[in-house]
């Protein structure tokens, strides 16, 4: 269910259906084709009971906001409040006696807005889609907060798309002078022990890794950077570099600059990581001999 809140929009499914219906609206489809097809892509969510409720108040929003609410749907959202179905559910997650009342009142406040006719229909608007700031195999230099060159290298990019994300590694280059191509060539990947937090399902899983410093930086926070990134070569990414699903971690620009240089203070707190990971693993043909 992933519920934060008593409100109507408090909730994981919610969220992600009544996302893709607005986006499936701007894109330019009917109202009765997002919903058939919505409908039709959900059947698993739609069987478990609490999540169903959500996923139809999530449709019964976007088909109003759009001034087409259809009766059948505003017939179901309207069975689902009077008769205590969503409240049942709940209660039998183990909802406080607070909240539980507090959502009864959210859902007959949401119930009557849905019985008020939209002025006029929701306006389309088409989303921004931009490119990664940097290229896949670009090798980045920058000055850090000790004052010295860093090193970071990008894995990932992406084109016309609605975040524009790199993921890059974040190197142990630490040098005086600016580092070369060749140094990207032998360079290490910081490495730190971390509190890693996973999701497998539902579940949430805590545990204690060496974790690379791979993460995802945004397009649209690029002009935060306070600091050059100069791109100094090329290389070529022969295997590629796959985003754990259940671990996506996102970053600032500026803590390229932070990272190497606050290394030592962070390993006596936390502990030194064992684990070595070259660029090698991604630049590099995995070589195999066989022998007859």
């Amino acid at each position: 269910m992933g519920t934060w809140g008593t409100a109507i929009s408090s909730n994981d499914t919610y969220a992600d259906i009544y996302e893709q219906f607005i986006d499936l609206y701007n894109e330019g489809l009917a109202i009765p084709e997002i919903t058939t097809r919505l409908i039709s892509e959900n059947q698993e969510t739609i069987n478990i009971s609490e999540d169903a409720n959500n996923f139809w108040f999530a449709i019964a929003k976007g088909q109003w906001e759009c001034k087409a609410l259809d009766e059948e749907i505003l017939l179901k959202v309207n069975h689902i409040i009077k008769t205590g179905e969503d409240l049942r559910v709940w209660k039998d997650l183990g909802a406080s006696p607070q909240d539980i009342k507090t959502r009864e009142r959210v859902l007959n406040n949401f119930l009557i807005k849905l019985q008020t006719e939209q002025e006029k229909p929701r306006r389309k608007t088409k989303k921004k889609l931009c490119n990664s700031i940097f290229k896949k195999g670009d090798c980045l230099t920058y000055k850090m907060n000790n004052g010295n060159y860093g090193g970071a290298f990008v894995l990932t990019d992406e084109q016309e798309t609605q975040l524009g994300i790199n993921f890059i590694a974040i190197t142990t280059i630490d040098k005086a002078n600016k580092p070369a191509i060749t140094d990207f060539k032998k360079a290490q990947v910081y490495v730190k022990r971390a509190n890693e937090t996973s999701f497998k399902g539902t579940e949430i899983h805590n545990a204690w890794v060496d974790q690379p410093q791979i993460t995802g930086f945004f397009a649209s926070n690029f002009k935060n950077a306070n600091f050059e990134i100069e791109v100094i070569g090329n290389l070529p990414i022969i295997n590629k570099y796959t985003v754990r699903r259940d671990l996506q971690i996102f970053s600032n620009w500026n803590d390229l600059k932070s990272a190497i240089p606050l290394r030592d203070e962070y390993a006596k707190i936390n502990g030194i990581a064992k684990t070595k990971l070259k660029l090698t693993k991604w630049t590099s043909w995995n070589l195999i001999k066989h022998w007859l």
